[in-house]
C-alpha cells in the first residue's frame, strides 16, 4: 500500500521525500482520444503528476441520471495516467470554479425554491451526498491505498474567497472519509488572510493559489501552517481569456523564473494549467465583479505549456529547463505529432429560420410571468418568450432589469436591437403600431 503523507516539510511517498511537480489537464475539455498523448507530453516534461477537477454538471445533467461515459469518462483518464506511471490528484468538491459553467454546479441546483449553495444548507448538502453516493464509490479502488494512481484529493475549491462555513467544509471532508477515502486531503485557497482564516480545515492540509510572488505567498502560508510542505496547487503560468478582450499571455521566461523560485524554495508545484483545452458547447464560465459581466470564451488555451491542440509551446521547454536543474530528465521523446489537416472552403446551400421551427424545435409553456431556464428544466441553449402588446404606443423604454446574459428583441419578426447583460443601458426604444404588436425575446 502506497501512501502520500506529510512529514514535516516534506511531502513522503513509500518512506522517501517526493517532490509533487503536477499539471492540470481537464479530462472534461479534452476529447478522449487525446487522453494519453496529453499525459504523454506532460511525462515528458518531467511531471510526475496530474491534477483534474471533477465537473458534478456533466456527470449528473438531471437530478439522478448519472454519465461517466465518452468525454465524461473520469475513471478511464486517471486509469491512462496510472498506465503512464503519473500519480493523480483529483478535486472533486461540488463547486470547482474553473471558468467553467456555474463551477461545475448542476443548473437544475436553482430550481429548488431558497436552496442555498456552498455553505452547510440542508438542501443544497442532501443533493452533494446524493452525488457523492455515486461518485466517490467509482474513486476508491483508484485510490493509491488501493493499489490505484490517486494521492490526493481536495475538499472544497478557494473556499475562503467566498465564505467561512466550517460546518459545511467539515460535511464535505466526512462525506469523503466516511465513503472510504484514506489518501492525503487538502483545500487550496489564495496567499490572503482573509482567505486562508475561511478556507482552511482543521488537521487538514492547506496549498495555495497563485501567479507571482512565490516567496511572498509561502510566507503568508507559513504565517497560518508552520512546519508543513509548501505546495502551490494552481500556479497560474498563463491566463483565460472574456469575450471582447485581449488574448492574454505570459511570457514563457517569466513563468519559469517563479517556477524556479518554488523549486528553490523547495515547494511541491501545480501548473494551472499544463493544458487548457477548450470549453466545449455552452459549458464556459464567467466572471462577474466591478467590471461587471464577462464570459469566458470557447477556448480555454489559458497560454500554456501545451496549446490549445496539445502542441508543446515555448513555455513547454523554458519549464523543462528549469525542472532539469532540480532532477535528472532523460532525453526528451515526444509522441509523434498529430496530423493538421485543412478542410477548404465549406459552402452553406441551406438555411431554415428559427422562428419558422419552433414547433418542431420544442413546446410552448404558457406562464403568468417570465419563468426562468432552470424552472423550466433548460440547462443551456436559448430560450423565447413572446407576448402581445396593445397598440398603438408612442416611442417608449421596453426595459428588461434582469437579463442574464444576452437578449435580441424582435417586433412581429423583426429584429429591433440587443440587451445585455454586460451593457449599463438595460433598455430599448420600441413603438407599437395601431392593433398591437407581437413581442418576442430571444
Amino acid at each position: 500500500m502506497s501512501v502520500l503523507s506529510v512529514q514535516g516539510k516534506q511531502f513522503v511517498w513509500d518512506g522517501e521525500p517526493i517532490r509533487l511537480v503536477s499539471g492540470a489537464i481537464h479530462y472534461f475539455r479534452v476529447v478522449p482520444e487525446y487522453w494519453r498523448d496529453r499525459l504523454t507530453k506532460l511525462k515528458a516534461c518531467g511531471f510526475n503528476t496530474v491534477e483534474t477537477y471533477v465537473a458534478w454538471n456533466i456527470h449528473e445533467p438531471r437530478k439522478g441520471e448519472f454519465v461517466f461515459d465518452h468525454g465524461a469518462d473520469l475513471i478511464r483518464f486517471i486509469e491512462t495516467a496510472g498506465e503512464l506511471g503519473l500519480h493523480v490528484i483529483v478535486r472533486p468538491s461540488p463547486y470547482i470554479c474553473a471558468e467553467w459553467e456555474f463551477g461545475g454546479l448542476p443548473a437544475w441546483l436553482l430550481k429548488e425554491p431558497g436552496i442555498q449553495l456552498r455553505c452547510n444548507d440542508h438542501r443544497y448538502l442532501g443533493h452533494v451526498d446524493a452525488y457523492y453516493d455515486v461518485l466517490i464509490p467509482k474513486l476508491v479502488p483508484l485510490l493509491s491505498t488501493n493499489g490505484g494512481p490517486i494521492i490526493a484529493m481536495q475538499i472544497e475549491n478557494e473556499y475562503g474567497s467566498y465564505g467561512n462555513d466550517k460546518a459545511y467544509l467539515n460535511h464535505l471532508k466526512k462525506g469523503l472519509t466516511s465513503r472510504g477515502v484514506d489518501v492525503l486531503l487538502f483545500t487550496s485557497d489564495g496567499p490572503g488572510d482573509f482567505m486562508l482564516q475561511g478556507g482552511m480545515v482543521e488537521g487538514v492540509l492547506e496549498t495555495v493559489n497563485f501567479g507571482s510572488r512565490a516567496v511572498e505567498a509561502f510566507q503568508e502560508l507559513e504565517a497560518y501552517q508552520p512546519d508543513k510542505p509548501y505546495m502551490c496547487m494552481e500556479f497560474w503560468n498563463g491566463w483565460f481569456d472574456h469575450w471582447g478582450k485581449p488574448h492574454h499571455t505570459r511570457d514563457a521566461a517569466d513563468a519559469a523564473r517563479v517556477f524556479e523560485d518554488m523549486l528553490a524554495a523547495g515547494a511541491s508545484v501545480n501548473f494551472y494549467m499544463f493544458h487548457g483545452g477548450t470549453n466545449f458547447g455552452f459549458y464556459n464560465g464567467a466572471n462577474c465583479g466591478e467590471e461587471g459581466y464577462a464570459p469566458t470564451v470557447t477556448s480555454y488555451d489559458y497560454d500554456s505549456p501545451l496549446n490549445e491542440w496539445g502542441e508543446p509551446t515555448e513555455k513547454f521547454y523554458a519549464v523543462r529547463d528549469v525542472l532539469a536543474k532540480y532532477v535528472d530528465l532523460p532525453e526528451l521523446q515526444l509522441p509523434d505529432p498529430i496530423e493538421r489537416k485543412s478542410y477548404g472552403e465549406v459552402r452553406l446551400t441551406d438555411r431554415v429560420g428559427l422562428f419558422d421551427s419552433l414547433s418542431d424545435l420544442s413546446d410552448a409553456v404558457e406562464r403568468a410571468v417570465p419563468e426562468t431556464m432552470e424552472q423550466l428544466d433548460q440547462d443551456y441553449g436559448f430560450i423565447l418568450y413572446t407576448t402581445f402588446v396593445s397598440g398603438p404606443r408612442g416611442e417608449a423604454d421596453l426595459i428588461l432589469q434582469e437579463v442574464r446574459d444576452r437578449a435580441l428583441i424582435f417586433v412581429d419578426g423583426e429584429y429591433r436591437g440587443v440587451v445585455q447583460r454586460w451593457d449599463e443601458q438595460r433598455s430599448l426604444k420600441l413603438t407599437i403600431p395601431a392593433g398591437g404588436a407581437k413581442l418576442q425575446i430571444l
